[in-house]
């Protein structure tokens, strides 16, 4: 074969082996919408105008963006949370979505901050966005508080009938 012939084989080679080019602007939606909100006690005002509205997100990427873009659990100063709900319910229990729910409470010592609490947090916003928990269509959001006495971080609403469901009644 000449050396021709053989640079057009090469040639004919590697463009079959070129890869497609990837489309970045394809975004991958999740189930629901849902809402990062922040609360900073300020004793001046209202326990409700203290929680601020972040950001909301509805795809796989835009959960990420956000992420990437705040404080870790573990940095937020004492006093302060972060809340995620499903978009359209408050963090709060006044909240018509949270009446007549309850919750589950993971507490961590404040040593624990430095090397477990952000996992917890990000294992627990996957969970939620990712609709993983058994009854997730009865879940409307998770919070994280940041103690001086220790952090804690809590599933809230887990609707009436599922409590009873579980205690036998």
């Amino acid at each position: 074969m000449s050396t021709g012939a053989m640079e057009s084989e090469v040639e004919k080679k590697q463009e079959s082996e070129t890869e497609i080019p990837m489309d970045f602007s394809i975004k991958h939606p999740l189930q629901n919408c849902w809402t990062l909100w922040y609360y900073e006690n300020d004793r001046s005002q209202s326990w409700e105008k203290n929680q601020k509205e972040i950001a909301s997100f509805q795809f796989v990427e835009d959960f990420w963006s956000l992420y990437n873009h705040i404080k870790s659990a573990s940095e937020l100063k004492q006093g302060t949370d972060y809340s995620l709900f499903k978009k359209g319910i408050m963090p709060m229990w006044e909240d018509k979505a949270n009446h007549r729910g309850g919750r589950w409470l993971l507490s961590l010592e404040k040593k624990q901050r430095a090397n477990e609490l952000d996992r917890y947090w990000l294992d627990i916003l996957l969970c939620l966005i990712g609709e993983a928990f058994e009854h997730s269509n009865e879940i409307c959001g998770a919070v994280v508080n940041i103690r001086q006495k220790g952090d804690k971080i809590g599933n809230i609403k887990i609707k009436y009938n599922i409590c009873r469901a579980y205690s036998g009644s």
